[in-house]
């Protein structure tokens, strides 16, 4: 039975806590992003510019999923606690850097730590509210994305220029620290009948090694090599044989890190590609409309942050009410395909006002997408919340964050070599993969999404206070 018995006194401050971890998941690469020009400038690193941002991104995507399976094997609290405290040393070694190979290794390290309590704070959300109100919770934790770049740009600007680009780092501890307190004192400890304790070590290490690299060239690939490159080409291919073999051990492990039976379920491969969709569109604007304003309108750094707020805030709006629509009136396939409708229109207005446009008509433009798209969050969510037993919650979860993370890495590999030359082919991409989630999206089968949620209430935990 789900956790229907948990007081509406720790609710509040249990969510909290779960918002406040995936706050400092997300804040991280947004403010030091604003401080990158002062720490090369003191750390001497300009060759290596890119590579605090590219390990941080790379080892908190491959954390994402591990973070699911290592939560389904020792417990959701026990796993979140351990990536804050791990988060907050990794912190203080970017803090205390004396050169940029010991912020490149601690950047590393946090990353992992930010896709663990990220993940993290999703998995117990689900863990813990009925279907009827888990879609309101995961919104609400949605919209901390959009206030982590919506403060971090300003924060880092703030904190470096007046105090220290060391805090930037630092001021993650005291945030972290009430997360600790909360969790450790109001989040239940949650015991399944059929829990298992048993952890494919075979498996995460074959996993690490065949996505790192096809993560690192996908990041990296025509920036720090060529893709003629012999070393990228043979990344690739070692990418691929390696994920091969990963799925040949998923087949025959006992207890799979990525269950064979889920990536065969329709409503999870639909689920996965509608969330991976959302998150090339969004990436794509994320480089298409500061570049279009500071070097072809030549705006200054300023104003294009500005003029991105319309997008972040309407992405915290729509990730909250589109949580509460579900949460309401659970309408999975009409709420995908309204979704992404409003999320197209908004860019059909970029693209028809091209490089001519307004500043009123951009502000229209990604208010609509922002919105559309933030109201897509909370669905790719719930939906594949349906196919599976709650004991493998947290391999589910954290694998559809993971797929959402892959399509956002791949669209600023793509879009990156766009810029400057095509600048219109990167919106009709953009259009053209919301338009693909938009068909998906019609062919979701409420009554099966029903039905997989009706079987999952009837599932036995119990809650250890």
């Amino acid at each position: 039975m789900q956790t229907e018995s948990l007081s509406i006194k720790n609710v509040s401050v249990i969510m909290a806590g779960l918002m406040l971890c995936l706050f400092l998941s997300a804040l991280d690469n947004a403010i030091v992003a604003t401080a990158m020009p002062r720490i090369i400038d003191d750390l001497k690193g300009m060759t290596y510019y890119s590579l605090p941002f590219t390990t941080y991104l790379l080892f908190s995507t491959v954390a994402i999923p591990v973070a699911g399976k290592l939560s389904d094997v020792f417990g959701r609290k026990r796993i979140v606690l351990w990536g804050i405290v791990s988060f907050l040393i990794s912190s203080a070694l970017c803090a205390l850097s004396v050169d940029m190979l010991m912020l490149i290794v601690a950047r590393g390290l946090q990353g992992a730590c930010g896709g663990v309590i990220a993940s993290s704070a999703f998995i117990i959300t689900a863990e813990l509210f009925p279907v009827k109100e888990r879609a309101k919770y995961i919104g609400i934790l949605a919209s901390m994305h959009g206030l982590a770049s919506l403060l971090g740009p300003v924060m880092g600007g703030v904190i470096t220029e007046y105090v220290s680009w060391h805090w930037i780092f630092l001021v993650n501890i005291p945030i972290g620290m009430v997360a600790i307190w909360l969790l450790n004192k109001y989040l239940p400890v949650l015991k399944h009948a059929s829990q298992t304790n048993k952890l494919d070590v075979r498996g995460i290490l074959v996993f690490l090694a065949s996505i790192l690299p096809f993560l690192f060239c996908m990041v990296e690939g025509g920036r720090l090599l060529p893709w003629t490159s012999p070393l990228l080409i043979s990344l690739l291919i070692v990418s691929v044989f390696l994920m091969i073999c990963f799925i040949r051990l998923e087949r025959i492990s006992v207890s799979p890190m990525l269950p064979a039976g889920l990536l065969k379920n329709s409503i999870f491969r639909k689920s996965a590609f509608i969330g991976a969709m959302g998150y090339v569109a969004l990436f794509g604007l994320i480089l298409y409309v500061p570049y279009l304003l500071q070097v072809i309108l030549k705006k200054d750094a300023a104003f294009s942050g500005v003029m991105m707020l319309p997008m972040t805030l309407s992405m915290v709006v729509g990730g909250m009410l589109g949580g509460a629509l579900i949460s309401r009136y659970q309408h999975y396939r009409r709420s995908g395909i309204v979704n992404l409708s409003i999320a197209i229109v908004g860019l059909l207005l970029l693209f028809i006002f091209g490089q001519g446009i307004s500043m009123l008509q951009m502000t229209v433009g990604l208010l609509l997408t922002g919105i559309g798209i933030g109201m897509n969050f909370p669905l790719v969510n719930i939906a594949p919340q349906s196919v599976i037993s709650v004991t493998q919650m947290g391999i589910l979860v954290s694998s559809i964050e993971f797929f959402q993370v892959m399509g956002g890495v791949t669209a600023t590999s793509l879009f990156g070599k766009l810029l400057g030359t095509s600048m219109s082919l990167i919106l009709l991409l953009c259009i053209g993969a919301l338009a693909a989630g938009l068909a998906v999206s019609c062919l979701l089968d409420d009554k099966k999404i029903k039905e997989g949620f009706a079987r999952q209430h009837s599932e036995v935990h119990t809650i250890k206070e």
